[in-house]
């Protein structure tokens, strides 16, 4: 079975998920607004630029990278974690990359989930918490502005019909009062 891998950067403002467009550097954040620059490793590539002939993975010893897959999970969970120190001693450990480009690489990693599904399976409350926590805290803010928004509406609607409603009650109530005192 294949498994299906999906990227969310965070908005480093507001916290809301975002998806990264293809092609793009940069997006807005669609909860509050705020420009994001999206790292290079997390960017998805354009479907129409066209890619390079050469292999990515000429001049790598398969052999070493294929030992590195549960040190690059820790790697990742560290950085997740906001253990970004740990996490870049760790990646430089195994990687010939220099310190500034690793640092990159861990910041990138604090800043985005990465959420990993198998097609055809039953999902679980687990594999699903963290998806949902975060869709709940974006639907948690934005249903008290709109609670807010609602009862103001109400409130200058309810102060209108009074203004109105009340010097017409008084006419009414006065007209009444003086038939009653007339005779």
């Amino acid at each position: 079975m294949s498994t299906l891998s999906m990227r969310l950067l965070k908005c480093p403002s507001c916290g809301g998920p975002i998806d990264p467009p293809r092609g793009e550097s940069a997006i807005k954040c669609p909860y509050c607004g705020s420009a994001i620059s999206i790292p290079e490793n997390l960017r998805k590539p354009d479907p129409q630029q066209q890619q390079p002939q050469g292999s990515l993975l000429s001049g790598m010893d398969m052999g070493k990278m294929m030992g590195y897959g549960a040190q690059w999970s820790e790697v990742v969970q560290l950085a997740q974690r906001g253990q970004k120190e740990e996490a870049l001693k760790k990646y430089m450990s195994f990687s010939s990359v220099s310190e500034a480009d690793a640092r990159r690489t861990v910041d990138a990693l604090a800043n985005s989930q990465v959420y990993e599904f198998t097609p055809g399976t039953g999902y679980t409350s687990a594999s699903i918490a963290p998806i949902m926590a975060s869709y709940a805290d974006t639907a948690k803010s934005v249903t008290k502005w709109s609670i807010w928004l609602s009862c103001g509406i109400t409130a200058f609607v309810m102060f209108i019909i009074l203004i109105t409603v009340i010097p017409t009650m008084i006419g009414v109530f006065a007209s009444i009062w003086a038939a009653f005192n007339s005779f």
